[in-house]
């Protein structure tokens, strides 16, 4: 049994807008331990925790399993998928990773850690699977949410807590040329949504600080465009975050850090 920091988020007022009627249907086929949320869903629940308003669309539920731990394997939960109603999606290329699964309109992604022992070498569809840059450090620092759906029912979704989601995103944006905006957008959220930098700064290990060190390269700018989402009181607060991440030593004066304008 993995032991998590417990979170909890109501439910917005409306309920969830769509896809997480399909990752609240996940998450009660397939329990926490198995697999952890990323993507934007994984910066909407950030949000909502840190009750910041971002519109931050997303079409698909991305999750990356944990299969260094032995919890699950990628053939148990494609069973899961396929009792669903989801078929797996192959690319015409035979040299393309196995990730997606599809029912209608609706997607899952399925990936794996990017460093997994090299005693397991899963497959999915007879293909290699599609291995996330940072989702090795950002397995190690999961915590599990209480997701309320209606009232009196939730479901329990392991996710990335901050300082993860953060290593996740800079790890994105230096592999993910295609979509280094939208990473810089994520990045900025999360930065607004951290509550203790300076705790967060004690926890980093290796490529922590590099990884968030390039979203700081490009964010540190204020008139950076992925800002305009971002209320104007709480932009400095988020470089502010970021900056004391990158920095090269783990003490930074609190007098520095705009705290006030935090979540």
């Amino acid at each position: 049994m993995v032991n998590r920091p417990q979170w909890h988020v109501d439910a917005p007022r409306g309920g969830w807008d769509s896809p997480w009627p399909q990752c609240i249907e996940l998450a009660r086929a397939l329990p926490s331990s198995k697999w952890t949320l990323v993507g934007g869903l994984m910066v909407q629940l950030h949000s909502a925790r840190a009750r910041v308003r971002i519109a931050r669309p997303t079409s698909d539920v991305d999750i990356v399993l944990h299969v260094e731990t032995g919890a699950t394997t990628l053939t148990a939960v494609q069973r899961v998928l396929e009792e669903l109603g989801y078929n797996l999606s192959l690319s015409i290329d035979a040299g393309a990773p196995a990730h997606r699964f599809v029912r209608g309109r609706e997607q899952v992604d399925v990936m794996i850690a990017d460093h997994v022992a090299p005693r397991i070498q899963p497959k999915l569809g007879g293909r290699r699977p599609f291995r996330m840059a940072g989702g090795t450090q950002a397995l190690r620092r999961t915590v599990d949410c209480e997701v309320a759906t209606l009232p009196g029912e939730s479901v329990l979704i392991s996710v990335p807590n901050q300082l993860g989601a953060l290593v996740l995103k800079g790890a994105a944006y230096l592999e993910d040329s295609r979509d280094r905006e939208r990473h810089l957008e994520d990045a900025a959220v999360l930065s607004i949504c951290s509550t203790d930098p300076l705790a967060m700064a004690k926890e980093m290990r290796g490529s922590d600080r590099s990884r968030i060190g390039s979203l700081y390269k490009q964010l540190g700018n204020a008139a950076h465009p992925a800002w305009a989402i971002i209320d104007q009181d709480r932009r400095q607060y988020g470089r502010d975050v970021l900056r004391i991440l990158s920095a090269n030593n783990n003490f930074v004066p609190i007098k520095t850090l705009r705290k006030d304008k935090g979540p």
